[in-house]
């Protein structure tokens, strides 16, 4: 039996993808290999949204490719800069984030010599398709792929096209699949969860109304990043009031990129800073433990100091509870990539500034979390075998000292008795379930 290793990079939708195509592979027959050394055949699985990340997997294609074996490269690289592998690794085998069924294709033909490219469409549905969980407690349900918006900074419309929303009977089989097999979270996921079902003439509320609805069980749901862009085209209120229902994990991520709407508009998000805090404010009203994650570029091409300053401003206003900094890079073939990029040093700068304001907001906001008692289920297992959970509000919690393994799964009672910048930490008091 020949082995095939996968290395994967970037969003939740990748790692679903990965799983996708080990499921894919593992039905034609072939194995999968832990190190790249013992495989047959090497497949890495890109992601683009960043330059960092980008040059991260330059250097491991290079590196796979002088192990001398076939080698195919999957996912976002692969569909928006074909140019760049093709530069790299020649001989390397192309296969696009919609094309992923045809992964065994791509692996047969480049095992016997030769090269394949898919790079179209398959519109197959993806929650229907078997892939191979890393993680049996949790499973990624991919509902929707591309996007609707036209961000002049991002490359996701290049690697994965138009929104395709999945139907929502192949999502409820997926969400009902991994139930009878033992999952206990589900990932909803998309590159904008928002546009889910723009396509089709539904929303995402309506989608999480008919799982919770027909699905009966002991479970959560975490819902993935959304865009406010779109909230001004679904029920907000319906989708707020949705987030009611105890197995909806009280998680909100909403990405923002900036706090000075000059800065929005020249990079065509299509809202307000006002939306963004309305729609906050309104999750919060129905929720008021919600936890809050958003998405910050510092330093776009048009950002000057009092925009910057905008943007502490409304990080200090709407207290998120987690926020993913990115420093802007030029993304080849993005309106962006032609304008003039601030100094290096000043986009460190602010950079800096940003981080420490929000590891202390994030802080701040651990602390209140002291003393809380409640259900809590272990869906990880820390670097050091320690158990990490997630409560009603997908706070993770640290549990030192515990056998993850043995409490993977599994729920447990437990009392918050530290806050670190960017987990609570507590103490088991009674393993429910």
């Amino acid at each position: 039996m020949q082995k095939v290793y996968i290395e994967t990079y970037g969003c939740a939708s990748n790692i679903q993808d990965t799983q996708i195509m080990k499921g894919l592979l593992l039905r034609a027959g072939y194995d999968i290999a832990r190190d790249p050394k013992e495989a047959d055949l090497n497949v890495i699985n890109t992601c683009i949204v960043k330059t960092p990340t980008e040059q991260r997997i330059i250097h491991r294609i290079r590196k796979l490719q002088s192990l001398g074996k076939p080698l195919v490269v999957a996912g976002c690289m692969a569909k928006a800069e074909p140019e760049v592998v093709e530069r790299l690794a020649p001989r390397a085998s192309l296969v696009s984030p919609r094309s992923i069924t045809r992964i065994a294709d791509a692996v047969n033909t480049a095992l016997k010599g030769g090269r394949s490219v898919f790079l179209s469409d398959d519109r197959a549905e993806k929650p229907v398709l078997p892939h191979v969980r890393l993680n049996n407690v949790v499973d990624i349900v991919e509902i929707s792929s591309g996007c609707l918006s036209s961000c002049t900074f991002c490359q996701t419309k290049l690697a994965r096209g138009e929104l395709l929303s999945y139907r929502p009977d192949h999502i409820r089989e997926a969400v009902a699949s991994g139930l009878r097999e033992g999952c206990k979270e589900f990932w909803l996921t998309s590159q904008d969860c928002s546009a889910y079902g723009r396509d089709l003439g539904l929303d995402i509320s309506l989608l999480l109304k008919s799982i919770l609805d027909r699905l009966p069980g002991k479970y959560f749901i975490r819902v993935g990043m959304m865009n406010p862009l779109h909230f001004k085209k679904i029920e907000l209120l319906r989708l707020a009031k949705v987030y009611l229902d105890h197995r909806v994990f009280k998680f909100l991520h909403l990405c923002v990129q900036s706090g000075s709407d000059k800065v929005l508009r020249d990079m065509r998000r299509g809202y307000t800073v006002s939306d963004f805090e309305n729609f906050v404010e309104t999750f919060r009203g129905v929720n008021p433990r919600l936890t809050l994650m958003t998405d910050i570029i510092v330093g776009y091409p048009t950002e000057d100091v009092e925009d910057f300053e905008e943007t502490l401003r409304l990080v200090e206003r709407v207290r998120p509870d987690f926020v993913n900094i990115s420093r802007f890079y030029p993304r080849p073939k993005t309106p962006a990539a032609r304008l003039k990029t601030l100094p290096s040093r000043e986009v460190n700068r602010r950079s800096k500034i940003l981080t420490e304001l929000c590891n202390e907001v994030s802080y701040l906001r651990n602390e209140e979390w002291l003393g809380w008692v409640g259900e809590v289920l272990v869906d990880e297992v820390g670097e050091g075998g320690e158990a990490i959970g997630r409560n009603f509000a997908y706070r993770p919690i640290a549990l030192p000292g515990t056998d993850g393994r043995r409490l993977l799964g599994r729920f447990v009672e437990v009392e918050i008795t530290e806050a670190r910048r960017h987990c609570i930490v507590g103490r088991i008091r009674e393993v429910l379930s």
